[in-house]
């Protein structure tokens, strides 16, 4: 008989708490770092908190793996009481959290940790294909191995208003974000599900509401006809204006009314520390 399954999730994966509580999901908070301290994702530091360092100080944050006898601890409070886990991480091409969970995984029995190969509700999706995997009867050990090829089919589609914080991460050129906002450019940013590599896209040129309204139809145009109609992510930083995201979040639902579940909410500390402001996700999975 199969060890129950409990499915966690780096906290990066960005699914809403009510979802979390619905599909009994387990997060582990990552560490932000700002202005010398370190602080747990969503515990004791808030996107909110990031956004005033940076426009009363122009500090910007940095994003830390815990360690690995942190997530033995965390895994072991599910082994010791006869449980089997496993763990999504943020993609290795961002993170070390991959290498570390998986390091702390081999000291300890039954966990099974799975580079997500994504980032934000990119890797919540793969959380919650892990999630049907465990509803269905699987093993721990078969999620993992049936999740090295579903993650592949996560489509994940990101909008950003600049590229300020994603220069001060490493991972675009000081030239590059120069460039966009020289020319008022709003840069896209495509994950390779098969590699985990964040790709730099197609820029848009116009006020931010066009843009996002042009980024939006090009992502369902894409996916037209292969898309999984039981769920998709609309997610967004949470200081976007209502005003903004509200006509947006209904432009999805005319132009995709044949998905069952449009989950819309905002995103947490980890991705807000790389992407900055006025960002937008959207996530499909193919059927």
């Amino acid at each position: 008989m199969n060890k129950p399954v409990i499915i966690t999730a780096d906290s990066s994966a960005d699914l809403p708490p009510s979802l979390r509580e619905e599909c009994d999901i387990r997060f582990f908070p990552l560490y932000i770092s700002l202005e010398g301290k370190f602080y747990k994702d969503c515990v004791d530091i808030f996107p909110d908190d990031i956004y005033a360092a940076y426009k009363e100080r122009q500090v910007f944050p940095k994003t830390a793996a815990p360690s690995i006898g942190e997530y033995q601890s965390f895994f072991s409070g599910f082994t010791e009481q006869g449980c089997a886990v496993v763990h999504l991480s943020l993609s290795h091409t961002i993170s070390s959290c991959a290498h570390v969970s998986q390091l702390a995984a081999e000291e300890l029995e039954d966990v099974h940790v799975v580079d997500s190969n994504s980032f934000c509700t990119g890797s919540g999706m793969v959380v919650m294909q892990a999630c049907r995997l465990r509803d269905e009867g699987y093993s721990a050990a078969e999620i993992a191995q049936r999740l090295l090829e579903l993650r592949k089919k996560v489509r994940a589609y990101f909008i950003l208003d600049t590229l300020d914080f994603i220069k001060q991460g490493g991972r675009c050129s000081a030239l590059q974000a120069f460039g966009a906002t020289l020319l008022g450019l709003r840069p896209t940013v495509t994950v390779k599900s098969e590699t985990g590599e964040l790709v730099i896209g197609k820029k848009y040129r116009n006020k931010r509401p066009i843009a996002y309204e042009a980024f939006l139809r090009d992502c369902i145009a894409n996916l037209r006809g292969i898309i999984d109609t039981s769920l998709v992510f609309f997610m967004h930083t949470p200081d976007m204006p209502p005003q903004e995201y509200e006509p947006l979040n209904a432009l999805v639902r005319e132009l995709l009314p044949e998905v069952r579940r449009l989950v819309v909410d905002t995103i947490g500390c980890t991705i807000v520390s790389h992407c900055g402001e006025n960002c937008l996700a959207f996530v499909a999975f193919e059927k």
